[in-house]
Parts: structure tokens; C-alpha cells; sequence
């Protein structure tokens, strides 16, 4: 008992040492969209719409291709616990090839995006407005893509502070960038909201230049193999990554959909939306760095052939979410007001409306965050079990079979409005927490009693 007590605390501890930089890296992504809003929103009404749906669009597809790269986390880190380093190297080697075929036919999908928007009905100034921003931000995705790789093959080695280190950097370098493009500082000229594009894409390279210089310079188990052995390892980060990104795809989906189902019901209701998603976005960062903790911490274990290990940091991973998630729940629940303070004036008449949404969808919130966490780090600890097809059906049947139908329907027909949809959204996480913990723990049992029965047959073999 007291041998299962000293494990359990020291796998918190190696737990929240490995997610706390990495929740810290998430943040410091999130504040250099919020820089990008605030900067492009002194240009105006016009600027600051193209910049937030070129914004929109951009990491739709940015979030949808790191979904395949992921799978270079888990099989390095599966690699590096069996002893293997140059495995790994060859598993991050594939996985930058893989990253240099995605980014022509997406920078090709950015560039022609306006078209399709001026088909829908767009407004002709808006259009070049957005056009413009995503011809300046589509050079970043290469080195968004590569770092992306860099940065998983770095978490897999456990090498989580540079991870977290080289993002909050990049923070105050973009909004210098931003001061200098978008209002044509320093001599150069003023390029309005592509400046912000411009900057992001500048950024994004250097990200991935530091990442590789730090690599090279590390020691050499954390270094890129693009020799042998490398071609074996594409069609695996394709079989796990695959149905990451398109569990991905599904998750950003939801809430698009959502939000245009927001404008529906009205400008308020999409106002307290966004307000409401974006307070939970920030809390969401943690379990996220949970959820990347648990997926090499768990990879590592079956490495290592310690398959209770690796359950036992899958659970601990989950606990400390859940414990998470109940503080922030409370603080939504208890805290409405002055959470909405923070980017209304209460006291003008022209936000009662928004404010008044605002208070229902953060009781929702609360319950709904809960859930969020869950699923994220039941996901990430099963990417370690290399499960990733059967969590990509359950969030398809979680987020729009039940999530999104549930809330048009309580939304419409029911006539709840904006809370109608996101009781449906709650629903629907609820569904696949409940269902993705549950396929953890069936995995983790069938581990550890193949564990188990290789342990018996080594016994066996000696005994005999």
C-alpha cells in the first residue's frame, strides 16, 4: 500500500512537471491570437472582421493538420521508453515529410478561400480585406507545420520547458512585429491587417528555427532522422495520426457550426457566445497540457513494457483534470459578473442583452467545462494506447449526432435560444467523456493483462 501511495505521488509530480509548461505554451499560442485581435481592432470594423475569420479560417486548417502530426509524440516517446533514440529520431523525421506534403495544398486552400467567399455573397471590400490578410499568413504554415513536429518529437523526450520557453518568447516579438507592419513603424510601410498576417507568418518561422537550433545543439538523442528507416515510419504516423485529425476536424467543426447557429439566434447571443468561449478556452489550456502529458507519459510506459505505469499515469493524468476543471467550474458558476466585466461595461444600456445571455451560458459553462477536460485527456492518454480510430467514431457520434442535432433541436424547435445549444454542446461532451473514459479503462485493462501474461510466460521460460 505504502509502495502504491509513493507511485501515485510521484507520478503527480512527474505529471504536473511535464503539463505545467506545456499548459503555459497553449496560453502563450492563445495570447498571441488575443494580441493579434486587439492590434488589427484599432484599424476598424472592416480590418478587425477580415483578421478574426482569416484568423478563423487559418487555424482551422493549422489545428486540423497538427492533429496528424501528433502521432509523433506518442511513437517517439514509445520509441525512447524501449531504448530506442533513433527510432524516434527516424518517427520525427517522417513526420517533417509528411508536414512538407500538407503545406503547398493548404497555403493553395488559403489563397484561393476569398473566391469562395465572394461566391457566398461576401461583401466585395471584406473579401480583399481577407484575401489580403490570408496571402500574408499562408507563408507561415511550412514553419507552423515543422514546428509542430520539432515541438512533439521535444515533449516525447520529456523537453517540455523549451516547449514552453520558445512560444512566450514569441509573444512580445509579435506584437513588436504587429506595431511595425500593421501601422508602418520603423520605416516600414503600413500594411494594415496582412500586416498582422505577415508578423504571425514571421513568427511561425522563427518558432521553428529555434526548435531546430535548440535540437542541434542538445544532445544528439533528440536529433531528426531523415535516413533509413524513415519512410516505414510515414505510414504509421498516417494510420494513428489520421483519426486524430479528424477527431479534430469534428471537435473545431461543433463549434463553428455553433457559432453560426449563434447569429441565428442574434448579435447578442453570438456576442456572449464568443465571450463565454473564450473564458473557457483559457481554462481549457490546462487540461490540454494534461491531456499531452498523458499521451507520452503513457507511450513511454508501454515503451518500457510497464503497462501499470502507464495506467497509472493515463488515471492520475484524469484526476488532476477533474480537479482542475471542478475550480474553474465553481468560478464560472460563482463569478458570471465579473467574468463578463472583464469585456463589457456592465453599466451600459447597449450590453444588457449580451450580459443577460452571458449569465445563462456560464451556468452552463460550468458543467460544460467539466466535461471538456475529461474527454480532452482521455483522448490524449489513449493516443498513447495508440487508440485512435475507435475515440474518432465516439466524437462524430458525441459532437454532432447528439451535441449539435440536441442543440438545434432545444435551440428551435424547443425555443431555448443560445442556451438551448449549448445545453446540446454539454450533452454531447458529456457523451463522449463518459464514453472515452470508459475505452480508456477497457484498454488499459487489456494492456496490463497482456502485460501480465508476458510477465508469466518469461517466468515460465526461466523456470523450465
Amino acid at each position: 500500500m505504502a509502495a502504491s501511495r509513493s507511485a501515485t505521488t510521484a507520478e503527480i509530480r512527474t505529471a504536473l512537471l511535464v503539463a505545467a509548461p506545456l499548459a503555459a505554451a497553449n496560453l502563450g499560442q492563445m495570447a498571441m491570437q488575443v494580441t493579434n485581435a486587439v492590434m488589427v481592432g484599432r484599424l476598424g470594423a472592416v480590418s478587425l472582421a477580415a483578421a478574426g475569420l482569416g484568423n478563423a479560417l487559418n487555424a482551422t486548417l493549422l489545428m486540423t493538420a497538427q492533429g496528424l502530426l501528433t502521432a509523433v509524440a506518442p511513437l517517439a516517446a514509445h520509441a525512447i521508453g524501449a531504448g530506442d533514440n533513433p527510432e524516434a529520431g527516424q518517427v520525427a523525421g517522417g513526420g517533417m515529410i509528411v508536414a512538407a506534403a500538407l503545406a503547398a495544398p493548404m497555403i493553395a486552400i488559403l489563397i484561393v478561400l476569398p473566391r469562395l467567399l465572394s461566391g457566398l455573397g461576401y461583401e466585395t471590400n471584406l473579401v480583399t480585406e481577407i484575401g489580403r490578410f490570408l496571402w500574408a499568413i499562408c507563408w507561415g504554415v511550412p514553419g507552423f507545420l515543422g514546428a509542430a513536429v520539432l515541438r512533439f518529437r521535444l515533449i516525447a523526450a520529456f523537453r517540455t520547458r523549451i516547449v514552453m520557453v520558445i512560444p512566450l518568447l514569441a509573444v512580445p516579438l509579435n506584437v513588436a512585429l504587429n506595431w511595425v507592419l500593421i501601422f508602418g513603424h520603423c520605416g516600414a510601410s503600413a500594411l494594415g491587417s496582412a500586416g498582422s498576417g505577415y508578423a504571425t507568418a514571421i513568427v511561425q518561422w522563427l518558432t521553428l528555427l529555434s526548435f531546430a537550433v535548440y535540437m542541434l545543439i542538445a544532445k544528439a538523442w533528440i536529433s531528426v532522422s531523415i535516413g533509413r528507416g524513415v519512410l516505414r515510419q510515414i505510414s504509421s504516423i498516417l494510420r494513428l495520426g489520421l483519426p486524430i485529425a479528424a477527431m479534430r476536424g469534428l471537435e473545431i467543426g461543433v463549434f463553428v457550426m455553433t457559432g453560426v447557429l449563434m447569429g441565428v439566434v442574434g448579435a447578442d447571443a453570438l456576442g456572449a457566445h464568443q465571450l463565454v468561449f473564450n473564458v473557457g478556452g483559457v481554462c481549457f489550456m490546462v487540461p490540454l497540457g494534461l491531456s499531452q502529458a498523458a499521451t507520452v507519459r503513457v507511450a513511454y510506459q508501454l515503451g518500457q513494457r510497464a503497462p501499470a505505469a502507464a495506467r497509472r499515469g493515463a488515471y492520475t493524468a484524469l484526476a488532476l483534470g477533474a480537479s482542475f476543471t471542478m475550480a474553474a467550474a465553481v468560478l464560472l458558476w460563482t463569478a458570471p459578473r465579473m467574468l463578463i466585466g472583464f469585456y463589457l461595461d456592465l453599466t451600459d444600456p447597449a450590453n444588457q442583452g449580451v450580459l443577460a445571455i452571458g449569465l445563462q451560458l456560464f451556468a452552463i459553462a460550468a458543467l460544460f467545462q467539466l466535461f471538456d477536460g475529461v474527454q480532452v485527456i482521455a483522448a490524449g492518454a489513449l493516443r498513447g494506447y495508440r487508440d485512435t480510430a475507435v475515440p474518432m467514431v465516439i466524437a462524430a457520434i458525441g459532437y454532432w449526432a447528439i451535441g449539435f442535432a440536441g442543440g438545434w433541436l432545444l435551440a428551435f424547435p424547443f425555443g431555448l435560444g443560445a442556451a438551448g445549444l449549448w445545453l446540446g454542446l454539454a450533452l454531447g461532451l458529456a457523451v463522449v467523456a463518459i464514453s472515452l473514459t470508459l475505452r480508456l479503462q477497457s484498454r488499459a485493462r487489456v494492456h496490463m493483462r497482456a502485460g501480465g501474461s508476458a510477465a508469466l510466460a518469461a517466468s515460465g521460460a526461466v523456470g523450465g
